[in-house]
């Protein structure tokens, strides 16, 4: 459905494959139906091209590196077709120690995220930032593997959690016949110095997400050495890479709105949509570009779950968790102290 709104729930196949709605219809949707032209042309490869490159140090000006680090390296990756004549996404991305690639922001030129959605430098910068402020250094923080990998190297706390699989990469539409492939190429690259134990307790993180909110917070608690203060970090696009790993667990759908501007009026338009279409589970709204994203459950049991309860869901409350407490939010990003 390139090229045009979303008028039913897409629930997840076993990888995220994201129909992301219009924002610049006319010239993005020239370029993803190029992407699906150049990925039809080679069913048996890739249906990208990658390059890396050393990025200008002005470009990751707004985060603070470690300087002292001499195994740090920081470069530019940029995914590219070859019916495109501009790269599709680009990313930041620091190697730290141990090897391990670190995405400091993402930019995608397209309707649908190639691999992650949009994520600012600055955005980025302030979260890690306030992460470093507000959680002590004894203390660790429990998230996402690549917000994690951003915590150690950047805030620099206690951020243990990671994965070989990469789990939660969103795949445009147009690549879905070459999953196989590009399973292959991003999981190692994602994935380069993680242990298979790291991989067993990330699986731990997403079953505890999945939980309600006691047994959940329970869980994560499990995951952290006794005596130690536990904080969770979570984005809004947390919920799309849950998804992605537990697809018969969790279903969820997106639509785009266009704002024209006034926020009164599309916030009217969007819940009279939800009303339309007789959506029982909850939603969020994320501004994108000129439009607002409606992000929405396909059924009523997601809202139940913990990871829809730490992120602004209409059917969530944050201020009123009875484990959880909110130390910091930042556009997408959501901080808590885990109590007990």
């Amino acid at each position: 459905m390139i090229g045009g709104s979303m008028s039913e729930a897409q629930t997840l196949a076993n990888r995220t494959h994201m129909n992301w709605g219009p924002i610049a219809l006319t010239a993005i949707g020239a370029i993803m139906a190029g992407l699906a032209v150049n990925s039809a042309m080679q069913p048996a490869e890739l249906p990208y091209q990658r390059t890396i490159v050393d990025a200008a140090p002005e470009t990751y000006a707004a985060l603070s590196l470690p300087a002292s680090d001499p195994a740090m390296s920081v470069k530019k990756l940029e995914w590219s077709v070859s019916s495109v004549r501009e790269p599709i996404a680009t990313a930041v991305v620091a190697t730290d120690a141990d090897g391990r690639h670190v995405p400091l922001d993402w930019q995608n030129n397209v309707t649908e995220p190639v691999f992650a959605a949009d994520l600012r430098m600055t955005e980025v910068s302030k979260v890690l930032a306030a992460i470093r402020e507000h959680v002590p250094e004894n203390a660790v923080v429990l998230s996402w593997w690549d917000l994690s990998r951003k915590i150690r190297l950047v805030a620099q706390r206690q951020a243990p959690l990671d994965d070989p699989y990469a789990r939660g990469l969103i795949l445009p539409t147009a690549w879905q016949s070459a999953s196989g492939l590009i399973d292959e190429q991003e999981n190692t690259y994602w994935g380069k110095g993680v242990s298979e134990a790291d991989g067993k307790k990330f699986t731990h993180y997403i079953d505890a997400l999945l939980l309600d909110e006691i047994k959940g917070a329970d869980a994560l608690r499990a995951l952290v050495p006794d005596g130690k203060d536990v904080y969770v970090a979570v984005h809004l696009s947390d919920i799309w890479k849950a998804a992605a790993s537990r697809h018969d667990q969790i279903g969820i759908a997106y639509k785009d709105i266009p704002s024209g501007g006034q926020s009164h009026s599309v916030m009217k338009a969007a819940k009279d949509w939800i009303r339309e279409q007789k959506i029982e589970g909850g939603y969020a709204v994320e501004p994108v570009g000129n439009a607002v994203r409606l992000h929405y459950f396909t059924g009523k049991d997601s809202s139940n779950l913990l990871l829809a309860k730490l992120l602004p869901f209409s059917t969530s409350n944050p201020m009123q968790l009875e484990r959880f407490e909110l130390v910091y939010q930042h556009r997408g990003f959501w901080v808590y102290k885990l109590k007990g």
